[in-house]
């Protein structure tokens, strides 16, 4: 009789460790369908305005001197250009700055204009 209750439990037990991997395999499908699977889409080190304009006032960046992608990872600001560098309007930016990089938003090149510097893109990719 305890034999039998004991098969009886271990088998419940492994069905719902069944039915628990069938729950997270379908989880893991639902995970991997929602992934963004293009080998070829480039990736962008992402940089926003206040975050230079911060960099600017510490000393680290020299808004005197064109900013670069090279000068943005020699401060530290950025770790790797990766496929490029794309700066985004989050922030403020006071500084009279001339930004050479891969790509920007459109509003941050409108920022940057308007606190008296360019923005400029060395790529197609921008808006």
């Amino acid at each position: 009789l305890k034999s039998e209750k004991f098969i009886n439990a271990t088998k419940q037990r492994q069905e719902q460790l069944i039915k628990k991997l069938e729950m997270e395999d379908e989880q893991l499908v639902e995970i991997l369908k929602d992934q963004d699977n293009k080998p070829n889409r480039k990736k962008f080190a992402i940089v926003n305005l206040g975050i230079i304009e911060k960099f600017i006032e510490a000393g680290k960046l020299d808004a005197k001197i064109d900013i670069t992608e090279d000068s943005l990872v020699a401060s530290g600001l950025v770790r790797r250009k990766l496929d490029g560098v794309r700066i985004l309007s989050k922030g403020d930016i006071k500084s009279k700055v001339n930004i050479s990089v891969t790509g920007a938003s459109k509003s941050a090149v409108e920022a940057v204009k308007k606190a008296g510097g360019s923005l400029t893109l060395t790529s197609e990719t921008s808006n």
